[in-house]
């Protein structure tokens, strides 16, 4: 019948059992299947859409076609129920006409499965049948559990059985369960003869009478005391338990003393079973304090005696220990101010193996606040500790560490360690070997944390060149000093005589030419008076132009030396003396250089200054850009002013695309007397003396130069009365990882770190660069979340074209610039050093340096 021809109970019945939890089918009178419900689906892991209209329900449960309890009950033939289900079938309590049964099914599941199912009869009004449905319900685990607890039980016996202690079961009928061996070999009574009777008295006792256990079965509590007064109690290990101590004159020859225990026995339900009675004989353990108790007596006697002669010991010795309790406790004083002073000091103290292993075996608490790790971590695994090192000190410095332990008993060294912020610290790491009274070796250490130590070492020599730098050129500038004024007085003597000496050569010139002519011995040698003549006007003219050279030169060399504070300051206009520099020196430059760009920011503020000395540097300057073009180059110089308002200072920048300096020449380049051009008659003076002029108006003069590129002058001139400009090269370093940002700030110390966003760009770089034109070098990723490394390569180098630009990347596939803006590649876009991560910083700081930094 289908179901929408199905009366609606039928229906109803139907959706209750495909709801239902519990598996179930039904089939018709002709064995086919009806309903197969989701419980059944689950269970045989047979869909119902493969069973249902089918008579091979039997598939589920046997592996090969045998009848169900259903269809046995369609066919009528309930005698075949007791042949197919031998011993395993009775019928319902529940149901009427329904029949029950458990059974295991190997073929179910991996293991097989127990089954309880139930089947019945599906009659029509009429009473006949014109189906069945049967009902499974799995219950293996419980199957399981009473196989389990059988199991148990039998375990349980067999202990009873085999333990040496004297035992007896009883149940609730006070018949003995269970009397193991030990106890036959106590009470002489074989098992045989004692269980399943209740003459278990007969083992203690003359008469009947009950024992501690058949007390408890029969919950007599209060009788205990009528058997047992004085002799029993409750046992303090398990609770409902009595326990007690008698001496039972029948036993063996001389009678035993006995320590027995009694305690109920429950069932799974906690419903009572019986208890168990368990005996230990105690007769040694009596006799021992009955002996025990003579020798006390005797004992005691002695001590009477003995108590006179240590009375005078134990003054002494009373003594002694409150000296020694003083001592101990100045001792533990003394290690608690230790111990205080070593957690408080910002010290880690650390013990490890002498093995050659370097395995940490103690570490002060210490290590978590310096390091964010606890003491746990570097005592559990052996390895921490080394796999923290920095790999590049790592190979270095744990070899070195070994071979310094076995040559002497002690070894410094300092590495790079990561902390649990994933950044790198430095540690000065001290270990000394020590040997204790019981002949064992030892290494005892120290760790320190110099991160700080090392940063301010290395700002310290970096400021300690600036200080050499500056002092040199002040002491040249007091030499200098001291020079010209010891050639001024010469010179000015020469200068001043060089004119009398024209007069009166003027004077007798005619005289010995008359004189000349006339003389005999003039005559006789053939001499040409005019030749002596014009010689000497030639040597007085190289006179008069060697001292006026020597006294520009003095003159030169004062200004660099001293500055002139009488002169009168007034505001300056950095427009108006660009313009007036180049205005002096133009038709010079424009020899070589066919583009002059400007760039001269709109009202910057004016300062109180010198304009004819910063017009005379500016002058220098573009004379130096203009001689540093190489022929047939088409010069280009860019000059520019901005205001740096963090600064609180003007920027002039001259930029040429010369052919730039060597880092030999730059260490040299605002020396006195140094220059580059001396066959051409250069003085090496141009530069110290802007060099002064500019320290003379407190500012700073700074030199970026590429050879081959060109270079950048860099004047910084504070606009605020006592601003005082402390700036120093710094490198710009531009990555989305703040910890690999953290590492480079570790090793490269004027680093600036760059955390790279999604809404970074790369104009964003550029404007940093151009507020912080101290920046000499720049760092990136290649892959940043917002832009490509030679995106930001090509804007940088189109505005800053002197500026080295350093790229890096995990990825070997990133090295190539492929399509950037444009669309195409570009041959000359190429970074002054591509690498690739991980690098070493020592040689990444070794080819910084071989690119050269700008000289501030």
């Amino acid at each position: 019948m289908a179901p929408n021809q199905m009366p609606e109970k039928d229906l109803l019945l139907l959706g209750y059992i495909e709801s239902s939890p519990i598996p179930a089918f039904i089939i018709g009178n002709d064995h086919r299947v009806v309903n197969w419900n989701r419980a059944l689906e689950k269970l045989s892991r047979i869909p119902a859409r493969e069973i249902i209209g089918t008579n091979r329900h039997w598939r589920a449960f046997y592996s090969r076609e045998r009848p169900c309890m259903a269809d046995l009950l369609v066919d009528g033939a309930l005698r075949d129920l007791k042949t197919w289900y031998v011993g395993k079938i009775r019928k319902s309590d529940l149901i009427e006409d329904a029949y029950e049964a458990t059974d295991f099914f190997p073929d179910l599941e991996e293991s097989g499965r127990w089954l309880r199912f139930t089947a019945a009869a599906i009659r029509d009004p009429s009473g006949k049948v014109i189906g069945a449905v049967e009902t499974l319900e799995d219950i293996t685990e419980r199957k399981l559990a009473e196989a389990a607890l059988q199991e148990s039980e039998k375990r349980l016996f067999r202990v009873i059985d085999r333990s040496p202690i004297p035992a007896f079961v009883i149940g609730k009928d006070h018949r003995v369960l269970y009397w193991n061996r030990a106890l036959e070999h106590l009470s002489k009574i074989p098992a045989s003869e004692i269980i399943g009777t209740s003459d278990h008295w007969r083992a203690f006792y003359l008469e009947k009478r009950p024992c501690l256990a058949d007390l408890l079965v029969d919950g007599a509590f209060r009788k205990i005391p009528r058997f047992y007064a004085r002799k029993f109690g409750k046992s303090s290990l398990h609770e409902g338990a009595y326990e007690a101590t008698d001496f039972f004159p029948d036993l063996g020859e001389k009678g035993r003393w006995l320590h027995f225990t009694a305690a109920l026995v429950r069932d799974s339900r906690q419903r009572l079973a019986g208890a168990i009675e368990t005996l230990e004989d105690i007769t040694e353990r009596k006799l021992a304090e009955a002996e025990l108790f003579k020798a006390r007596e005797e004992l005691e006697i002695r001590v009477i005696e003995r108590t006179a002669e240590l009375a005078y010991v134990n003054t002494a010795l009373q003594a002694e220990l409150r000296k020694r309790m003083q001592v101990e406790t100045t001792l533990e004083q003394t290690m608690n101010r230790l111990s205080l002073i070593l957690e408080s000091l910002p010290i880690i103290s650390f013990t490890c193996k002498a093995d050659g292993s370097l395995d940490i075996s103690f570490v002060s608490s210490t290590i978590e606040d310096i390091t964010g790790f606890s003491s746990r971590q570097f005592l559990e695994n052996p390895l921490f500790w080394q796999d923290h090192i920095h790999p590049e000190d790592r190979q270095k410095v744990l070899p070195e560490m070994r071979v310094g332990l076995k040559k002497r008993d002690y070894h410094k060294c300092s590495y790079r360690f990561r902390i649990k912020d994933d950044s790198f610290r430095w540690f000065s790491d001290y270990r000394k070997l020590i040997s204790l009274p019981d002949g064992t070796v030892h290494v005892v250490g120290a760790l320190q944390d110099v991160t700080e130590d090392k940063r301010i070492r290395q700002e310290a020599e970096l400021r300690l060149q600036q200080m050499i730098q500056s002092h040199k050129l002040t002491a040249l500038g007091e030499v200098v000093a001291g020079v010209a004024h010891e050639i001024n007085n010469p010179i000015s003597f020469i200068s001043y005589n060089i004119p009398m000496l024209e007069q009166i050569w003027d004077t007798i010139d005619p005289l010995l030419a008359e004189a000349g002519v006339a003389h005999p011995e003039w005559k006789r040698k053939g001499l040409d008076y005019s030749e002596v003549s014009a010689s000497m006007r030639e040597i007085i003219a190289a006179f008069q132009a060697a001292s006026a050279r020597i006294s520009r030169v003095v003159t030169s060399l004062k200004e660099f030396a001293i500055s002139d504070d009488t002169a009168q300051k007034r505001p300056v206009k950095i427009a108006e003396i660009i313009q007036g520099a180049l205005t002096i020196v133009a038709s010079q430059v424009r020899k070589t250089v066919s583009q002059i760009n400007q760039n001269i920011e709109e009202n910057l503020p004016q300062f109180q200054g010198y304009p004819q000395r910063i017009e005379q540097v500016i002058a220098n300057l573009l004379i130096n850009a203009h001689q540093s073009i190489p022929a047939g180059r088409k010069g280009r110089i860019s000059i520019s002013a901005r205001m740096i308002e963090r600064l609180g200072a003007v920027l002039i920048e001259i930029e040429d695309n010369g052919k730039g300096m060597e880092r030999a020449v730059l260490d040299k380049i605002f020396n006195p007397f140094f220059t580059t051009r001396r066959d051409s008659g250069g003085t090496g003076l141009g530069l110290s003396i802007s060099y002064g002029l500019v320290k003379e108006h407190s500012g700073t003069i700074g030199i970026l130069s590429r050879p081959g590129l060109g270079s950048r002058f860099s004047i910084y001139l504070p606009v605020g009365k006592g601003t005082k400009l402390s700036i120093y090269p710094a490198i710009l370093c531009v990555d989305s990882d703040p910890r690999f940002l953290k590492e480079i700030k570790t090793n490269l110390v004027d680093s600036i770190s760059w955390p790279a966003r999604a809404k970074d760009g790369v104009n964003d770089i550029v404007s940093y660069l151009r507020d912080h034109p101290e920046v000499d070098i720049v760092m990136a990723e290649i892959d940043l979340p917002a832009f490509s490394g030679w995106e930001l390569l090509r804007k940088v180098k189109e505005t800053f074209p002197l500026l080295p630009v350093v790229l890096y990347s995990k990825d070997p596939d990133s090295f190539e610039p492929n399509r950037i803006e444009t669309g195409r590649k570009d041959p000359d876009l190429a970074p002054d050093l591509l690498l690739k991560r991980p690098f070493s910083f020592e040689q990444l700081q070794k080819k910084i340096h071989e690119i050269g930094r700008q000289r501030l």
